[in-house]
């Protein structure tokens, strides 16, 4: 196999979402994948959609934008575990003064999602059985639309629903996006100080962001440092890097066998490396 190229861990691995609590089931990736993933930006949030309606299956299929962003992001975090592997590894140097010392830092993907399970537990696909609350406030049972209620003493004091994927494909078109988005999903958009915190508690709560900063320190001077780790950026941008390898299999064997692009790209990843394997060995002529 060539240097750098995917690595499958697996036919397929299942998973139940965080949020919504639907069961989801995650198919290999083919060259028509691979080649998605090396033509479109890892930070643009319509390549993770695109992902995830072409390889993700669930009965019913759920609107895949209409999902939380945290059960987005946990689709792209099991893909690369399937076909990468579990850990995550990095490094970065040491900003303390007079140190500039190599951080090397090292996670399984199992256990970050452990890390960041949703305090209030998802029931099937309805709401959650346990929503969360604090010290005089509580979130109530949503509507029909979705709309959960920050109530105090019994008093609803805001409205709020959970950011989705199609809100945050629209917000990056915007130059507002931040606002834009806390208007689609808190009313009313003024509220005061301590509202406010409470609602983005609830909202963490319910559906924890996957991105956010990791906490350690420097072994060698003992700074403290706190990288940020933007989990579906990263899982793209390595799948991505490692999917480029898709137009050396593409270009041996149509000049092999001459096969046109879209018959490659349908051939299951296994075996197109198999026979890109055996064209790089016994060379080919066009």
């Amino acid at each position: 196999m060539q240097a750098g190229a995917l690595m499958l861990h697996g036919p397929g691995r299942g998973c139940v979402l965080p949020v919504s609590g639907i069961a989801v089931t995650l198919a290999m990736p083919t060259g028509a994948e691979e080649l998605l993933l090396a033509e479109a930006r890892p930070d643009d949030p319509r390549l993770a959609l695109a992902l995830v309606q072409s390889l993700a299956r669930a009965v019913p299929a759920p609107d895949w934008a209409g999902l939380s962003v945290t059960d987005i992001d946990t689709i792209i975090l099991r893909l690369r575990q399937m076909v990468v592997g579990e850990q995550i590894s990095a490094s970065l140097l040491c900003q303390a003064e007079g140190c500039g010392s190599r951080i090397e830092i090292s996670f399984r993907i199992e256990d970050y999602l452990a890390h960041h399970k949703p305090v209030a537990r998802p029931r099937g696909r309805g709401w959650p059985a346990a929503l969360p609350r604090g010290r005089g406030w509580e979130v109530s049972p949503p509507d029909a639309d979705g709309w959960y209620g920050l109530q105090t003493d019994s008093v609803l004091q805001a409205r709020f629903r959970l950011p989705v994927l199609a809100d945050q494909i629209e917000a990056g078109l915007r130059a507002d996006a931040a606002e834009w988005l806390a208007r689609q999903c808190i009313a009313p958009v003024k509220l005061p100080a301590r509202v406010r915190a409470r609602v983005e508690a609830a909202m963490a709560a319910m559906a924890p962001p996957l991105s956010g900063t990791l906490q350690g320190a420097c072994p060698e001077c003992g700074a403290a440092v706190a990288p940020l780790f933007q989990a579906r950026i990263y899982c793209l941008r390595e799948l991505s890097d490692q999917a480029r390898f898709i137009y050396d299999d593409v270009d041996v064997l149509a000049g092999r066998y001459h096969w046109p692009e879209r018959e490659i790209l349908g051939l299951p990843y296994a075996r197109r490396v198999q026979y890109a394997e055996r064209a790089r060995q016994g060379g080919y002529v066009s």
